[in-house]
């Protein structure tokens, strides 16, 4: 009785957001030049995003939230080529009408964001990929030390978008378990950076969490804004579900994962200055 409670509570949540997402739109107008902060899933643009709109003033778009609304299925059809980027943008418009557009996926679309808006401006967000990959592990409930997810039987249900992030075949990986698989998703993004970093402002999340309104402030006048509000009272704020970090690498992990991820990542962590 309660799991019906609670699905017919989802439904009318997306039915209602579907709608206001519907009306909101028709007058929406996409922004020539928004500021794209970019990054792997988990990495802190949420947080980074919504502090850098709270002082300079500007709108902000957390996520593109027609598609998760829609079960996330936009990206895929962009990547298969069934759908051009401009009509990605067009369907999206509402949140494309923002000054600060944050979402992880288009990372994956920076060519393409290159082309739709080409006097936009980029900000690159970077976590350890340890941190990163255990926090993304924490989101959806999945321990780090499995073998693999084929035969752990008490799984939790996985939303749709996170399957993307944790099974990144659509994305050409071919990871032999999930923690190789996250870690290629971690080095991917790294490397659509390191290819384009005279494009990007570089964020490291570790430099956040030392001085957020510091940090804030750098980013701001980095991309000539003012950062001209008051952010303290709200530098504390949760933006997104908050992993558990106080455990240690090698207990979430386990040694044999946790040397697939240091493997796989080891250049681009030396290039970031996250030490193995």
């Amino acid at each position: 009785m309660k799991d019906r409670i609670l699905k017919l509570k989802r439904k009318i949540y997306v039915t209602y957001k579907k709608a206001e997402i519907e009306i909101r739109s028709i007058n929406a107008q996409i922004h020539p030049s928004p500021i794209f902060i970019l990054g792997n899933q988990k990495s802190g643009t949420s947080a980074i995003s919504a502090l850098l709109g709270a002082s300079t003033g500007l709108s902000v778009s957390i996520d593109l939230t027609k598609e998760w609304v829609y079960r996330r299925k936009g990206y895929l059809l962009v990547k298969e080529k069934q759908w051009s980027f401009p009509q990605f943008v067009q369907r999206n418009k509402l949140d494309f009408s923002r000054d600060i557009v944050k979402e992880a996926n288009l990372t994956i679309f920076y060519d393409e964001l290159v082309k739709s808006f080409p006097n936009s401006r980029f900000v690159f967000v970077v976590r350890d990929p340890r941190s990163n990959i255990r926090s993304i592990l924490n989101r959806v409930k999945v321990p780090g030390h499995l073998k693999s997810l084929r035969n752990w039987e008490d799984r939790p249900y996985i939303p749709l978008g996170w399957k993307k992030v944790i099974y990144g075949s659509w994305l050409g990986l071919n990871g032999d378990n999930y923690i190789a698989m996250l870690a290629q998703r971690w080095n991917m993004m790294a490397d659509i950076y390191l290819q384009n970093s005279g494009n990007m402002i570089l964020s490291r999340y570790e430099d956040f969490l030392d001085d957020k309104v510091g940090h804030i402030s750098d980013i701001a006048y980095k991309l000539n804004l003012n950062p001209r509000f008051d952010i303290s009272e709200k530098i504390d704020l949760q933006f997104q579900p908050k992993g558990n970090n106080e455990q240690s690498f090698l207990s979430f992990f386990g040694s044999k994962n946790l040397n697939r991820i240091n493997n796989i990542c080891a250049n681009n962590m030396k290039y970031f200055n996250y030490n193995l």
